[in-house]
């Protein structure tokens, strides 16, 4: 008897490993009728039945083999990796660490118990577990790669980067150990190791669309955004449904400039996610109806000039940007409804150049009969409180004072209905302050104190985007030796190699001066011109009325369209733009000839 009972029970293991789980289910069925107490065989039947999504059977039948073993690990181990499948976290993490405490020495055991750990967001127990496991099986590949993630998120970059590259030592072609690799260098900024990780994984595993989607990550990191067409390309083939995938490769087409292409994708993403709006075009959409993949759509329809698409769906901001919530507020928020005899508070938005962007819709708000109160950065309060529109300035962050509505900053063009033809941009909307001690530039040897030029060719590098819209300063200091002009510094973010680079030219610093936005508009008001990349100073001498130069990117913001010299928002600004991706050789050339050619008239 006992002899057909282990003959069935070979039969049904060779049929479940072989992948025949219909005949192993039969097969486990028939044993446990004729010996219901075969604690192996409710286990393993468990075990298919999970493989099919049977989850609460699955889990009874475990449940029984474990009553009739109580002491074998290996049953609670199946018992804990189902309910791990059945997202029954905390009994799955019990049932896992009993498994470990029966059998110890098991990799496996540990590596499941730590991944139940990692789903509980206990980071520091799962790491301690994917760490016994390594020491049982240095060759477990799968807990060297979840302990690098977990590292990862636990902003451990560097004990990540150096395991994830052992892992590709100890497993060389394993293309699972170079994907990790690849997504660990990308989050160090070691864009190259990235590179060549993701072409190792892609060649080790070309049907995976992971090893693709990596390697598109790395392309773009690099400006290689052409290639990372490519690649995402090559992912689609293989995952279609993959949203992230038709997200990327949207931005990629994005940063070459190819606005149509971009945006048929971004509609995709839209439409592979699930989040198609069909009926959008006829009447207002509530911005809870807007999903998170409505974000880039926005962005690539604001950048084409569409405002009115633009800023309606770009309130899906606030799904996407964790920042960007909307903040818990004692009132509601403001859609529409009449201002008239109503306290409105704007609670400032994103950075200063987008604070100082959007005070221009203050006095078509005021305009509606209401109190306006503006919430802003604490740096640009002292300079903000004689801004026109504004009854009060307050400092965001702060007690909320009693009004009747709130919003944010960035939801004014929408509920104004702002279009490119009604854009209200007529200058100076921002306070022109008088010099005073504080801001007072000193006499220059030139003839009539010669041409006063402010600069900025970097922008703080926490910016997302800094890596393109800085100028790097050895490209930058050409136009410093053009004659007649006394140059001055408004960057305050430098790059490696700045400071030295900076005092073997005729430019003075007013950087240590420039302690808030009031102090630096008093010195950009006794400027001529103001020449920087995409920073909140274009914002700031353009809000001014002031001549200003701006230096952009080859794919910029959405705020400054596309094919154009001039910006709709400033009307003394002047764009001047990337022929080619990466290319500021060419900007600077064009700046300093036109710079050249306006002092020979003046």
């Amino acid at each position: 008897m006992a002899a057909a009972s282990e003959h069935i029970l070979a039969q049904a293991l060779q049929a479940h490993q072989s992948g025949n789980l219909a005949q192993a289910e039969q097969q486990y069925r028939t044993l446990i009728a004729a010996h219901p107490d075969h604690a192996d065989a409710c286990a393993l039947l468990g075990v298919t039945l999970a493989s099919f999504g049977k989850y609460d059977e699955a889990i009874e039948w475990v449940n029984k083999a474990v009553a009739l073993d109580p002491f074998s690990g290996l049953l609670r181990f199946h018992l804990g990796t189902i309910l791990m499948a059945a997202q029954n976290l905390p009994q799955a993490v019990a049932s896992l660490a009993r498994a470990v405490t029966l059998q110890p020495d098991k990799a496996q055991f540990r590596y499941n118990y730590a991944n139940a750990l990692r789903a509980t967001d206990d980071w520091h127990g799962a790491m301690t577990e994917y760490r016994a496991a390594l020491r049982i099986d240095p060759h477990h590949t799968e807990a060297y790669n979840n302990l690098v993630l977990s590292l990862v998120h636990e902003k451990n970059y560097d004990e990540a980067g150096r395991l994830a590259k052992e892992a590709t030592v100890l497993h060389p072609d394993d293309a699972q150990a170079w994907l990790t690799l690849c997504n660990v260098t990308e989050a160090l900024k070691d864009y190259e190791a990235s590179y060549r990780a993701g072409l190792r994984a892609t060649a080790l595993d070309p049907t995976n669309h992971f090893t693709w989607f990596g390697l598109g990550v790395a392309l773009n990191r690099l400006n290689r955004d052409g290639e990372a067409v490519t690649a995402y390309q090559r992912a689609l083939t293989l995952k279609p449904e993959r949203v992230d995938i038709w997200d990327n490769l949207a931005q990629s087409y994005q940063s070459l400039n190819r606005l149509e292409e971009a945006h048929q994708t971004f509609l995709q993403a839209v439409d592979k996610a699930g989040q198609k709006i069909i009926d959008e075009e006829t009447r207002e959409v509530n911005e809870d109806e807007y999903g998170n993949r409505h974000w880039h759509l926005s962005l690539i329809e604001l950048l084409r000039g569409d405002y009115k698409r633009g800023f309606a769906r770009y309130r899906s901001r606030v799904k996407e940007i964790a920042a960007l919530k909307r903040p818990a507020m004692p009132f509601p928020l403001w859609k529409g409804e009449n201002l008239n005899g109503k306290t409105l508070l704007v609670c400032d938005e994103q950075g200063y150049g987008d604070t100082l962007m959007m005070a221009r819709f203050l006095p078509l708000v005021k305009a509606q009969g209401a109190r306006v109160i503006f919430s802003v950065h604490k740096v640009l309060e002292p300079y903000l409180r004689g801004c026109s529109g504004a009854d009060e300035v307050i400092i965001h962050n702060g007690p909320a004072p009693a009004c009747d509505y709130f919003c944010s900053s960035f939801d004014l063009p929408h509920r104004l209905g702002v279009t490119l033809e009604n854009l209200p941009n007529r200058t100076p909307y921002l306070p022109l302050l008088p010099p005073d001690e504080a801001a007072k530039l000193l006499p220059t040897n030139l003839p009539d104190g010669g041409f006063k030029i402010g600069v900025v060719w970097g922008g703080s590098p926490l910016h997302l985007a800094d890596a393109k819209r800085s100028i790097p300063l050895p490209l930058f200091v050409e136009l410093f030796t053009t004659p007649g002009v006394q140059f001055y510094n408004f960057n305050r973010d430098l790059k490696i190699g700045d400071a030295a680079l900076l005092p073997q030219y005729p430019i003075e610093n007013l950087v240590p001066h420039l302690n808030n936005f009031a102090t630096a508009s008093r010195f950009i008001n006794q400027m001529d011109l103001i020449i920087t990349c995409d920073t909140a100073t274009a914002h700031l001498a353009g809000g001014m009325g002031k001549q200003v130069w701006v230096l952009l990117p080859f794919a910029p913001d959405w705020r400054w369209l596309t094919g154009r010299s001039d910006s709709p928002w400033y009307p003394t600004m002047r764009l001047f733009r990337q022929p080619k991706p990466t290319d500021w050789v060419s900007v600077i050339q064009e700046v300093k000839s036109e710079l050249i050619k306006n002092l020979s008239q003046s």
